[in-house]
């Protein structure tokens, strides 16, 4: 039985401008101007675009300002007298020029920063608390009568209601960089493995709004294609001239194949262009929190942390288990029965289905499922592999599996069927997040660095349920599991389990 796995216009005039380097001056070689990407829409400055971004912003925020305030009025006074109305109305147009700051200065209206889902919430969190802080501290030295019970609604609702409408204004950003808008041009400098992978990375997200249009590189031929669409259009010594001839907004330089001093000239090349140089290193896979960078002797050096697989975070990481684990199965137990009693009179079998697989360091545990299939689905397996949808051929998923139940169906299409997994996670042998649990044969056919899924415990969601789910490639389930072994921690476990809830509601990928 399976389981739910869950560019621009270029001008036509010869290029004229000649790069310095070293004190020498290098001769440009002409060339015809690049053709622009063919799934590039054409592109407004980002200078246009960004402004227009930050300004709805800066809007929304301060709507969501003025709204909480009223929130916080309405139940602080109820219905206010004049001299009442006045005093607060004075207060709530400080609160809300202040939180504008706060915003601004925890870094929430940064280019960079903006549309970036989780980061983008922990800095509008971040301003509210700085704003409270701040209030508090006001409020004590200037003896002011604000009620503090107003300031404790009007902060949180404001928070709430400004992340909320964010997440609209980001699924708006979304929806137009889908469309090829409001994205950042990159021209990549590097050795040609190098920018591939930058280009690969861009392309599997293209919701940050980062687009390699050219390439410069020194291991390929001018005019080539380093991936579809990405032109070579010189060598590393012409970055900064190519750059202006195509408009990009961004020179990338991946991996470390260019050598320290032409990295530093090339920085030299750029400035005054308003064209910013992003250093894009060959360490993939590896978050923030595991690294840090601090400069010996002008050298930044990266330290990257070995991942935490015991200690207190894992002690923490436990007691999280359990405390959510058990309020979910008190909370859903009527639910439970219900479905209990769905699968038991629609289909012959039992209710639960045992399903053997592959716990923390390759050890068999019984992962609990309702039965979302036939009771003879196991006998009809074989006849059906041909079926196999799953790329990669690891997993067997069939979209329209005849072994799966009507009911089953709607089980899967919400995850309901992995309900009784808290049990397993109450027990010990699943965490509320972490890998897809394998089957004993999936885990025979892995290859090595595969294995490490196998390092942290299974979760009934994860960093791929929440991505994609079935809907996934066999390699991009395995990248992702192995992104969150190797930069777990609670935060980010918080992080998976509120984008699940949506997941779960769209009911995508699941089958």
């Amino acid at each position: 039985m399976t389981d739910v796995i869950h560019g621009p216009n270029p001008d036509d005039a010869p290029v004229l401008q000649q790069p310095v380097f070293a004190g020498r001056v290098e001769p440009l070689v002409e060339r015809p101007h690049p053709v622009a990407p063919p799934f590039l829409a054409p592109r407004a400055p980002v200078g246009r675009w960004s402004r227009r971004y930050v300004g709805t912003l800066v809007l929304e925020d301060a709507l969501c300002a003025i709204a909480a305030i009223a929130i916080g009025l309405a139940v602080r006074l109820g219905i206010p007298s004049d001299a009442q109305i006045g005093h607060y109305f004075a207060v709530s147009l400080v609160i809300t020029l202040a939180w504008l700051v706060s915003l601004q200065i925890a870094g929430a209206y940064e280019l960079r920063k903006v549309a970036t889902g989780a980061a983008e919430c922990q800095r509008v969190l971040r301003a509210a608390l700085n704003l409270a802080g701040a209030s508090a501290i006001v409020a004590y030295f200037s003896h002011m009568t604000v009620g503090r019970t107003f300031i404790a609604i009007v902060i949180p609702a404001g928070a709430v209601l400004q992340v909320l409408a964010r997440f609209g204004v980001r699924k708006g950003v979304y929806a137009r960089r889908k469309r090829g808008e409001w994205t950042s041009a990159i021209l990549a400098v590097g050795t040609s493995e190098s920018v591939r992978h930058l280009v690969d990375a861009t392309r599997r997200n293209p919701f940050v709004g980062l687009v390699v249009i050219g390439a410069c590189v020194e291991d390929a031929e001018t005019s080539s294609e380093i991936a579809p669409g990405v032109p070579v259009l010189g060598d590393v010594r012409q970055a900064a001239a190519i750059a202006e001839q195509i408009s990009a907004d961004i020179v990338a330089v991946a991996g470390t194949g260019l050598g320290p001093r032409r990295i530093r000239e090339l920085g030299w090349e750029l400035e005054g262009t308003g064209r910013n140089m992003v250093m894009a290193p060959g360490l993939t896979e590896v978050a923030g929190p595991r690294v840090h960078v601090s400069p010996v002797d002008g050298l930044p050096l990266m330290w990257v942390d070995q991942p935490q697989f015991t200690g207190i975070a894992r002690v923490a990481k436990r007691a999280m288990d359990i405390g959510g684990a058990s309020l979910l199965l008190l909370l859903a137990s009527p639910f439970l029965l219900l479905i209990w009693l769905l699968v038991r009179i629609t289909s012959s079998g039992a209710a639960l289905y045992r399903s053997p697989r592959m716990g923390t360091d390759g050890k068999l545990i019984t992962v609990y499922k309702f039965r979302s299939m036939y009771s003879d689905a196991e006998h009809r397996r074989a006849d059906l592999l041909e079926m196999n949808e799953s790329a990669g051929g690891i997993l067997f998923k069939i979209r329209a599996d005849p072994r799966v139940t009507p009911v089953g169906r709607w089980l899967r299409k919400f995850s309901l069927d992995e309900l009784p997994q808290l049990l397993n996670v109450v027990a010990g042998s699943m965490s509320l997040v972490g890998p897809r649990p394998p089957l004993p044969d999936e885990v025979e056919r892995y290859h090595t660095h595969v294995h490490r899924r196998l390092l942290v415990k299974p979760g009934m969601t994860g960093l791929w349920q929440v991505s994609g789910r079935s809907d996934l490639s066999w390699d991009e389930a395995v990248r992702l599991d192995l992104y969150y072994v190797e930069n777990w921690s609670l935060g980010f476990d918080v992080a998976i389990i509120v984008r699940t809830i949506w997941a779960v509601l769209r009911g995508r990928g699941a089958y």
